[in-house]
């Protein structure tokens, strides 16, 4: 120590030299610049969020301590500002920070792409979080260089093209994520190389290609995420080395093959999603190893055998769904060993047997979905045990025994759907608090309803529709206080009608087909909520009530078929929301109240057969919004009021709740009406059937009719119209019906060009003259084809056809016909009634007409044919009627023939079964008047025959068979047939036409042959959709391009023909512009065919899911809006215009199908009707799909329009968003759409929900968050606060207009 120096002065100075030491070298040599100047110049970038950072804006606050700011010394080692509404481009400063370590910028709302940093000085960056915002364009070259990183998130952007392999250059990553984007091309092989990472997300992108084997490598991996892609072949071989892995999601792409038996080494493993592709085989016993396992999810997914044994090891599983696949076998005895499960859904899964009884071992269930099985047996006792239920769907099967009373246990449970199945018995007592929903329609329950069924105190739908319950209903539901939907229709209920229901907050009473008997009581139109009554096809009596004038919220009025009689009240005119009312089939007399047309929102009203007289008010005028109107079969008079057709204007919009099924329809038949046919009859531009029949209108056919372009039935029969036959072209008409008038002059020669869709013309008992047109036989939709009574000669202009004919049914009696039969008449080959009796025809009969191998009535009499008759037609295997008498036919060649025991009992040609077949030449010739006596007898015969014989076909018309080929599963499937061989092997002749029914539309004549060949033999290449129910194929048949949809199930039909055919004659019957139209269907014994439509523009799925490289191709908000508003029509008249009422129950944006104008389509609905009709598992799209799913059914769709509204919310979510249903994270909001939307909402980031390529601006972005709200209302979890369809229509429509700066802006497509 110096000398002169202190202890207290060296003791500082050793404190200094030592703090010196301390000092950094590097910073010596070189201090840092300060980071502050950047850190202003980021302030400034970000002005525009200033109230979202208030420290930043702080002079009193040092920018160190700013918002998301953490330094070391002068030097930004951190920027934070997650979820701060930036809103505006990446703010490139940031990049400035040299020694940056972190930044977060996850929800900020930035737009646009990255730019391109040539000179990054983020060397040192560990952590980079760009999530959640709304950056477009690829990730630049920058970020692959940032070599320290060891988190990289970018998901929920719409980043797209490729993933490039410089990925592997990351070699610190542990968490990569980058799902939810537009990334699309093959997964580069170097994501292997990142051996360090813990997390992948590829999920929600448009990967292709396959699953690199090197991910094997990535040994330290704890969660694996590439669901949601589009990628195929095999899950790679190495995926049993990844032993560390706690969850694994594969599901939603293409994957093939089988699971492979390594999968059984992840046992870390706690979930596993492998649903929604198309994997081959059985589940792997090695799944049995995974001990650890929570949730197994293997739905849809195309797997087959039997479900093993050994998961009965998986004793931490929780959810367990294998639904949507085509197993074979019983659910396993031992599945009661699962004592942790919690959700077992195993829809549509092809499961047969009993349910186990040791299922009542999982103690801990809540939600058991085992529909559309062929589940059979009673439900076992021990499910009394399962006290945690919530919901209990059974739905779909072939369970029996009684409905047990031990469901009282389940204190819990909130939704009962027993529906469809064959249980007998009376209904248990339902004394459970918390029960919404019991469904048990079509079974075999008896007895009366249970007094104690309002014990369900929660109870707001209860529907038990066809059965056989009996009894009354007048102190049953007094105490369900909370019953919002009461669906009787179909069983034997008997007694009055109470007047209580008034006081039950019913919107919806059903309860048509009982026998209720009785007036309606006064106090049933008290209610404030109710919304539809249908009491149709009972014994109602009495006077319909006055007081019905005071359900002034009524929109659906359904009394048809009652007994009801008196005049029809005129205070129905204070229904002034009513959209429906039918009073069909009653004993109403009077005349129409005039305050009938005060309800100005009617777009259907049915009056028809009763006794109402005097004229059609002319104020029927007012109902500008009817297109449906019948009031046939009554008693009126007068002339047709020439403003009848104000209500069927094309350019009317219908209010939400018309959904009818009869869109279209004039029908005034049967009255006593005169006059002409107005001429405002121009105004019916949306008119599709025109009935007039039976009636006493005079006058020509008027001109203004062939204005009207829609039309595709005339019926004016039965009148004294008279005048020439004068025709314009009517390229949709399909029957045109002109008998019994006075039309005269000739038919015209154009007839077959101007209305080329004819399937039946009807031109009997008229004056018409001259020869019969040869285009008459060159339409080839025509199948009925009568012509009789009239003075038509010349001869029959059989050689005129030029192609193929339809023609099955041909009279032309009665007529002044000469010459010969021609041998073209074999071009006929349908043929299956000929009636040319009472003609002048000659000369020998053609050994052609044998050749009319469906030929079922044959009358040739009264002419004047020589020689002898053909043997070869008595030999016809389907004739049952023939008349040859009154010719100068000498016998039969050969002689014996008629009587030949070659042709058994039933020949038609024998003597004594007809009168004289071989007449001889009578005496004088016959008066002209015996001809008409004549006449008559013979038409009434022909008549009564001919409908004896339709009748007859129609019960005992045997299908085409097909012969099953292939071996056959234990389940009974077989393969598919692959040649016309094979297709056709069962019988060498069989009827040319299938049995196919095409409902409106001209009848399709389509032989297997066609189908085969349309479908290129059933080639791949002509595939265009691939479901659970069935393949779809594109096809070009005669007719233009349609889809074939081939049923799966091969002879799981068996011995259900009638049901099946019953179905779609119903669904058949569902007509709407936005539905998907079936065309028609065929049954060949084990095979089922439907034809529908074919869409141009494919599903909107397809279009929603388009990356951003094509961003030209993706729907506009205008077009999307009228997509959302088109199905929403189409699913609400499903919902409320149908009868029955459909339920979808598979709502999605791949069931919305667009046509080549991208007018929605609404698609596949009814398949659960179709499928649960024939008591077969082989539809796997009719219970839901997962992400769609309303949250009271766990994670199937259940049979409830409440459930439909629920998926078209979350479609609505998807259009808005751009989002997929499933695959958000867990952390925000569950890891589904409609819990991402709401955590969005509750983060007051409601606009960054929607799709970067939606406005942003404007009067449309006002729309998207009015459409917003609507979707989340739809998505409620409560029910009964989701709007049924109508409701949500009604909004939509509101939303098309909005009011910006008072100007109208209307969106439109």
């Amino acid at each position: 120590m110096h000398p002169k120096m202190s202890a207290e002065a060296f003791t500082i100075l050793t404190f200094i030299l030592t703090l010196f030491i301390l000092i950094s070298p590097v910073e010596l040599a070189s201090p840092k610049v300060s980071d502050i100047p950047t850190l202003y110049s980021l302030r400034s970038s970000l002005s525009q969020s200033k109230d979202f950072l208030p420290s930043w804006f702080d002079s009193e606050t040092p920018p160190c301590s700013w918002q998301g700011i953490k330094c070391i010394h002068l030097s930004v080692i951190s920027v934070n500002l997650f979820n701060i509404p930036l809103n505006g481009p990446f703010p490139q400063v940031v990049t400035e920070f040299g020694a940056l370590r972190q930044l977060n910028l996850s929800g900020c709302g930035l737009t646009g792409p990255l730019p391109e940093l040539p000179g990054s000085r983020l060397g040192e960056l560990e952590v980079l979080d760009l999530s959640q915002n709304k950056l477009t364009g690829r990730t630049p070259d920058w970020i692959t260089n940032l070599t320290s990183l060891n988190q990289l998130v970018l998901n929920s952007n719409s980043f797209s093209g490729k993933l490039e392999p410089s990925i592997g250059f990351l070699k610190n990553l542990v968490i990569l994520r980058i799902s939810d984007c537009s990334f699309f091309g093959d997964l580069p092989p170097e994501l292997g190389q990142l051996k360090e990472l813990e997390i992948l997300d590829l999920g929600a992108n448009n990967f292709t290609g396959l699953i690199p084997s090197s991910f094997a490598s990535l040994s330290k991996l704890l969660h694996l995420d590439i669901s949601h892609n589009r990628l195929s072949g095999t899950i790679f071989p190495g995926i049993g080395s990844l032993v560390n892995l706690l969850t694994l999601d594969l599901s939603s792409n293409s994957l093939t093959g089988p699971i492979p038996s390594s999968i059984g080494k992840l046992v870390s493993l706690e979930s596993l999603w492998l649903g929604f592709n198309g994997f081959m085989g059985a589940i792997p016993v090695e799944v049995g190893n995974l001990e650890g396992l929570r949730v197994l999810s293997l739905t849809t997914s195309k797997l087959t055998g039997s479900i093993p044994m050994e998961l009965n090891n998986l004793k931490a599983l929780t959810d367990l769904d294998i639904s949507e696949n085509e197993f074979e076998g019983e659910l396993p005895s031992n599945i009661g060993e699962l004592k942790n499960l919690m959700f077992l859904i195993a829809a549509n899964a092809g499961l047969t047997g009993e349910i186990p009884e040791s299922l009542g071992q999982c103690t801990n269930l809540e939600i058991i979905d085992l529909s559309f099985n062929s589940f059979s047996g009673p439900l076992p006792d021990s499910l009394a045990m399962l006290g945690s239920i919530s919901s209990f769907i059974v739905e779909g099967n072939q369970l029996s025994g009684q409905i047990p009373e031990w469901i009282k246990n389940w204190k819990m449970v909130t939704s009962l759907r027993f529906s469809k199945n064959n249980f007998l018995g009376e209904l248990p007592p339902l004394p459970l608090q918390y029960l919404a929903t019991f469904s048990a329609d079509s079974n075999h329950l008896s007895g009366k309803i249970p007094s104690r069924i309002c014990e369900a105190k929660s109870l707001n739908l209860l529907s038990v529709s066809e059965n056989e319950l009996t009894g009354t209903i007048q102190e049953t539901f007094k105490e369900c206080r909370n019953l919002t939907d009461l669906i009787l229709s179909g069983n034997k209920l008997s007694g009055e009608i109470p007047g209580y229901l008034s006081e039950l907050p019913l919107d919806t009473l059903e309860m048509l087909q009982n026998n209720f008997t009785g007036p309606l009581p006064d106090k049933l139109f008290e209610s404030k909520t109710l919304l539809e009554l249908s009491l149709s096809n009972n014994g109602l009596t009495g006077q319909i009530p006055a007081s019905i004038g005071r359900l002034s919220g009524l929109q659906r009025l359904q009394l048809d078929n009652n007994l009801f009689t008196g005049s029809i009240p005129h205070l129905i005119g204070n229904l002034k929301n009513l959209t429906i009312l039918s009073l069909h089939g009653n004993r109403l007399s009077g005349e129409i109240p005039s305050e009938l047309f005060d309800c100005m929102n009617l777009v259907a009203l049915d009056l028809g057969s009763n006794e109402l007289n005097g004229s059609i008010p002319t104020s029927i005028s007012l109902l500008t919004q009817l297109n449906n109107l019948v009031l046939s079969n009554n008693r009126l008079t007068g002339e047709i009021p020439d403003s009848i057709c104000n209500g069927y204007s094309a350019v009317v919009n219908y209010p939400d709740s018309e959904f009818y099924q009869h869109y279209g329809v004039l029908d005034l038949s049967y009255n006593s009406l005169i006059g002409y046919i107005p001429t405002g009859m121009r105004k019916c531009m949306v008119l599709k059937e025109l009935r007039l029949q039976g009636n006493m209108l005079t006058g020509a056919l008027p001109s203004e009719l062939f204005e009207l372009t829609n039309l595709t039935y005339i019926d004016l029969s039965f009148n004294s119209l008279t005048g020439e036959l004068r025709l314009f072209p009517f390229k949709k008409l399909q029957g045109l019906i002109l008998s019994h008038n006075e039309f005269k002059g000739p038919i015209p020669h154009e007839i077959g060009s101007v209305l080329p869709s004819l399937f039946k013309l009807n031109l009997s008992c008229n004056r018409f003259t001259g020869y019969l047109p040869e285009s008459v036989f060159n339409i080839e939709s025509l199948t009925d084809l009568d012509i009789s009574q009239n003075f038509l000669s010349g001869t029959l202009p059989f050689s005129g056809l030029t192609g193929t004919s339809s023609l099955l049914i041909f009279n032309g009696s009665i007529n002044n016909f000469s010459g010969m039969v021609e041998s073209s008449i074999s071009n006929f080959t349908s043929l299956s009634v000929l009636d040319l009796h009472g003609n002048q025809l000659t000369g020998t009969l053609p050994m052609a007409i044998s050749k009319l191998e469906y030929l079922r009535y044959i009358d040739l009499s009264e002419n004047n044919f020589q020689d002898l008759i053909p043997c070869s037609i008595c030999s016809l295997a389907s004739l049952s009627f023939a008349n040859f008498s009154g010719n100068q036919f000498r016998g039969f060649n050969p002689e014996n023939c008629a009587s030949t025991a070659d042709f058994g009992s039933n020949n038609p040609c024998l003597a004594s079964q007809v009168a004289p077949l071989v007449a001889q030449p009578p005496p004088h010739a016959l008066k002209k008047s015996s001809v008409w006596r004549t006449a008559v007898v013979i038409i009434a015969c022909f008549t009564t025959i001919l409908m004896a014989l339709l009748a007859w076909k129609c019960l005992n018309h045997k299908s085409l068979a097909i012969e099953s080929v292939g071996t056959k599963s234990k389940s009974g499937s077989s393969a598919e047939p692959v040649s016309s061989d094979e297709l056709l092997g069962r019988r060498a002749r069989e009827p040319l036409s299938i049995n196919l029914a095409t409902f409106e539309h001209s009848l399709l004549r389509i032989t297997a042959g066609d189908i085969l060949q349309a479908t290129g033999n059933f080639s791949k290449a002509h595939i265009i959709g691939d479901g659970g129910n069935g393949t779809v194929y594109k096809a070009l048949l005669s007719t233009g391009v349609v889809a074939v949809k081939r049923l799966h199930g091969g002879t799981h039909f068996g011995g259900g023909d009638r049901e099946f055919l019953a179905e779609m004659e119903t669904i058949g019957k569902v007509k709407h512009q936005n539905l998907v139209p079936l065309l028609g269907y065929c049954v060949y014994q084990d095979e089922r065919f439907l034809i529908y439509e074919y869409m141009a523009n494919g599903s909107l799925d397809a279009w929603l899911r388009k990356g951003a490289d094509a961003a030209e191709e993706r729907l506009g908000w205008a077009r999307m809006l009228e997509i959302i508003l088109g199905s929403a029509k189409g699913l609400a008249f499903l919902h409320h215009g149908f009868v029955p009422h459909i339920i979808h129950r598979d709502m999605k944006s791949s069931n919305i199908l667009l046509d080549e104008n991208f007018k929605p389509r609404v698609s596949d609905f009814g398949f659960a009707r179709i499928i649960s009709a024939c008591e077969t598992h082989v539809s796997t799209d009719i219970a839901g799909t997962i992400g769609y799913f309303p949250p009271e059914y766990g994670f199937s769709m259940k049979c409830t329009p409440k459930g439909d509204v629920y998926s078209f919310g979350v479609v609505m979510l998807e259009m808005l968003t751009g989002r997929a249903p499933t695959g958000q994270d867990e952390a925000e909001g569950g890891g589904n759409l409609v819990g991402w939307v709401r955590w969005m909402v509750r983060k007051n980031r409601e606009d960054e929900v929607f799709d970067l390529y939606l406005p942003s601006t404007g009067p449309e972005r006002q729309q998207m968050k009015k459409v917003l709200e609507l979707a989340r209302d739809c998505t409620s979890d409560n029910p009964c606060r989701r709007p049924d369809m109508r409701e949500v229509v009604r909004r939509l429509e509101g939303f098309k207009m909005l009011h910006a700066g008072g100007d109208v802006v209307i969106i439109s497509v």
